[in-house]
């Protein structure tokens, strides 16, 4: 018996590896098409000619889409396969893509940035969703944690590709990267990634009155049924908490490091340190996910406070100083950032994981939404130091940590937030007679 199962274990674990990688390149284009306007941008702004302001609305358009469809588009994976939705989302932001790079107005390009961003809300939670349930049992919140990171390789792949591109063939080129991309994606998904093993299950058990209401929501009700509502509302303040500060920082850090007297050289490897950073704090609070649970959020975002003091206090005049200070700043914000997606992953059982990710994710949107915003509001009220730009993440910073200890003493991965089986299976309607 063990010289027949020693080869099916080494098969599955192959497997899960190939889908674990196959779900890291879909979130690593994610995170290209997710930044692809913003390097874009200047060039934009020339042949175009818009102004600055004009190119707001163009920048916020794909996040406002990654908001409505984590939230509305992301939840289905629990009734439709987690696997066609990420095939789906893939499939559509790469054709729209392809289109934006063919875009000659603001107003129709800004709509073909919000329809991307629809299809990216959508896999996002299903990506984090389906990597937990092929992980080894106890290491799904690791999983989850693990692929997030390819958002950040993401931005660094789109920086590296506008760099080389948009000077010999214009804007239109990291657009039509960004939509080759995610299409190659597609066919790599379609032969290695498997389908939800829940969902496999729940469709064996479905009768045909569950197939006629599959489409009717129930994650918002889920998430607040028998007494979870602490528990979820909490998830969701962790999660937007530290959405504001990545993307406040990712924002700001540029305009520091201009105001501050930085060569262009100069700023790219600071920004470089930034992203290395928070590669390794990704890993690093991945791995430690399953031992400490909402913890290592906590930690991280205690951590990123302390960056956030020296960075605002201490001596950041020297170069040297102010690199290392941002790079702490990657490694524990995006640490944080991966902690809580993969927490949040293991804090839902599998049949509901899309919906609890979905929600989650499309809160936070709000925090990402605010971030660059909060940065706007203090120059206007006076914080002109560039300096004093760290204390605005403070805040946020000290709320996610008392939302994951909080999490943290309440609750642990192996009793996640789960659903009655009347909700996955609800009787048939009778009629009654007449």
């Amino acid at each position: 018996m063990e010289d027949v199962e020693a080869p099916a274990i080494g098969a599955d674990r192959i497997q899960s590896g190939l889908s674990t990688a196959a779900l890291l390149l879909t979130l690593v284009s994610e995170g290209y098409d997710l930044q692809a306007a913003n390097f874009a941008a200047p060039s934009l702004l020339k042949a175009l000619a818009i102004t600055k302001a004009q190119a707001g609305p163009l920048l916020s358009a794909s996040l406002l889409g990654v908001l409505i469809g984590a939230a509305v588009i992301g939840p289905l994976g629990d009734r439709l396969g987690r696997k066609r939705i990420i095939v789906m989302g893939c499939l559509s932001y790469g054709l729209l893509s392809l289109l934006a790079a063919g875009a000659t107005s603001l107003s129709g390009l800004t709509a073909l940035r919000f329809l991307i961003g629809l299809g990216l809300g959508g896999v996002l939670p299903n990506a984090l969703a389906l990597a937990s349930e092929l992980a080894r049992r106890g290491g799904e919140a690791a999983a989850a944690g693990m692929i997030g990171i390819g958002i950040t390789l993401g931005g660094v792949v789109a920086g590296v590709a506008a760099a080389a591109l948009i000077p010999h063939f214009g804007w239109q080129s990291v657009f039509i990267v960004g939509g080759v991309l995610p299409l190659l994606i597609v066919l790599l998904l379609q032969w290695i990634l498997p389908e939800s093993p829940a969902f496999l299950a729940n469709l064996s058990d479905r009768t045909p009155n569950d197939d006629v209401n599959r489409l009717r929501p129930r994650g918002l009700a889920i998430l607040f049924q028998r007494g979870a509502a602490g528990r979820t509302l909490a998830i969701w303040l962790t999660f937007a908490s530290i959405l504001m500060c990545v993307y406040l920082l990712s924002g700001w850090i540029p305009l520091l490091l201009n105001q501050s007297g930085f060569s262009a050289r100069a700023a790219a490897l600071i920004g470089a340190a930034y992203q290395a950073g928070g590669v390794l704090g990704g890993v690093l609070a991945s791995l430690m996910l399953a031992r400490l649970g909402w913890h290592v959020v906590a930690l991280f975002a205690a951590m990123a406070c302390a960056t956030m003091a020296m960075l605002l206090w201490g001596p950041t005049a020297s170069p040297i100083a102010l690199t290392v200070g941002i790079a702490a700043a990657g490694f524990c914000v995006t640490g944080a950032q991966n902690a809580v997606n993969g927490a949040g992953s293991a804090s839902y059982s599998p049949e509901i994981r899309s919906s609890g990710l979905g929600w989650a994710l499309g809160v936070g949107r709000l925090g990402s939404v605010a971030g660059p915003l909060v940065g706007s509001l203090a120059v206007l009220l006076g914080m002109t130091e560039p300096r004093h730009l760290f204390a605005l993440p403070l805040i946020p910073l000290v709320a996610a940590a008392l939302a994951a200890f909080w999490l943290g003493r309440r609750f642990s991965f192996q009793e996640p937030i789960a659903v009655d089986a009347g909700e996955l299976h609800p009787p048939p309607q009778r009629v009654a007679a007449t």
